[in-house]
């Protein structure tokens, strides 16, 4: 894989990281553009540029692991990033509560169920 650095005008988005996937969607006017446009399938255009390496820390540039066969990126066109699924789980893994139930009551109890809402923090 070769490493393109991509540079910006605008901050890049704060949650992007490395190991993320860096999409691309081509916005240069050749004629299988054309030809997409007639039938208003613009969803190929979108092509996997590869994995980002590093970002800047002034955020206006990343550094990209490039596919073989990902086409050079030209001024113009957009870019899009997605979580690693590998990397950034949906699952909780690494955290436990020590939870202590009390009753006082002196009339006959049972315990239904317990539950809990967990949420995911990037942060």
């Amino acid at each position: 894989m070769a490493k393109a650095t991509i540079k910006f005008q605008k901050k890049l988005n704060v949650s992007l990281q490395p190991g993320d996937i860096i999409y691309m969607r081509i916005t240069r006017n050749t004629p299988i553009d054309q030809e997409l446009e007639a039938v208003g399938d613009n969803s190929s255009q979108i092509v996997t540029l590869g994995t980002c390496f590093s970002v800047a820390s002034d955020r206006l540039s990343l550094v990209v692991d490039t596919l073989s066969t990902s086409p050079r990126p030209e001024i113009g066109d957009y870019f899009m990033f997605g979580k690693n699924n590998v990397i950034n789980s949906s699952s909780v893994i690494g955290y436990h509560a020590n939870i202590e139930f009390e009753n006082t009551s002196t009339d006959f109890c049972e315990l239904y169920a317990v539950n809990s809402e967990i949420s995911y923090s990037s942060n």
